[in-house]
C-alpha cells in the first residue's frame, strides 16, 4: 500500500512540475522564437549523482537508495543517452538492485526533460540469487543549475515483480 502512496505522490510532484513549466513557458518566446541563450540550455555530458526513493517487491516494500551514472548527447529538443545504477533495498526479501539503460527524452523547456528509459535490470533476492529482468520506465528531470539537476522516476522489472518510485540528484562532471 505504501507503494501506491508513493507513487501518487510522484505522479503529482511530476504533474506540478510540468504545470509550472507550462506557466513558465507561457511568457517565453513567441511562436517561431529561438529561446534566449541560456548557459545551462545543453543537456550533453557526463553526469553522475544520488537517488532514494520507494520499491515495491512482490509482497513486500521498503526504501531504495543509490547512485547512477550516464552520458546524455542532445539533438535539438531530443536528449538520448545510457544510464548505470545501483541500488540497496530496504525491502526484506530484496538486497540490491542495478540496471544499465538507454533514455530518449524530449526537452519541454530547455530546463525541463520528460523522458522514457529501457535496458537491463539485474535484482538479488532472497530465495533465487540474482536474476536478469528487462527494465523500463519514466521520468521527468528539471535543471536546477548549469551543473545540477532533479529527476522523478518510475521503473518496473517486467518479470521479477519490482516497482521502483524514486527522486535524484545529478551533477555534470563534464
Amino acid at each position: 500500500m505504501r507503494f501506491w502512496r508513493s507513487g501518487l505522490l510522484a505522479l503529482t510532484v511530476a504533474t506540478g512540475m510540468a504545470a509550472g513549466a507550462s506557466l513558465a513557458a507561457a511568457d517565453g518566446p513567441s511562436k517561431g522564437a529561438e529561446w534566449p541563450n541560456i548557459p545551462w540550455r545543453t543537456w550533453q555530458g557526463v553526469y553522475g549523482g544520488i537517488h532514494a526513493g520507494s520499491v515495491d517487491a512482490w509482497w513486500d516494500d521498503g526504501l531504495a537508495a543509490g547512485i547512477q551514472i550516464g552520458r546524455n548527447w542532445q539533438a535539438g529538443n531530443i536528449v538520448y543517452g545510457i544510464e548505470g545504477d545501483v541500488s540497496l533495498s530496504g525491502a526484506d526479501s530484496l538486497d540490491w538492485m542495478a540496471t544499465a539503460r538507454g533514455r530518449l527524452g524530449y526537452l519541454l523547456t530547455p530546463s525541463l526533460l520528460l523522458y522514457g528509459t529501457a535496458g537491463v535490470g539485474l535484482v538479488d533476492t532472497e530465495w533465487d540469487g540474482t536474476e536478469t529482468d528487462f527494465v523500463y520506465g519514466l521520468g521527468v528531470e528539471s535543471k536546477l543549475t548549469r551543473t545540477t539537476t532533479v529527476r522523478l522516476e518510475y521503473l518496473g522489472y517486467s518479470d521479477t515483480d519490482v516497482d521502483v518510485v524514486r527522486v535524484g540528484l545529478n551533477f555534470k562532471l563534464n
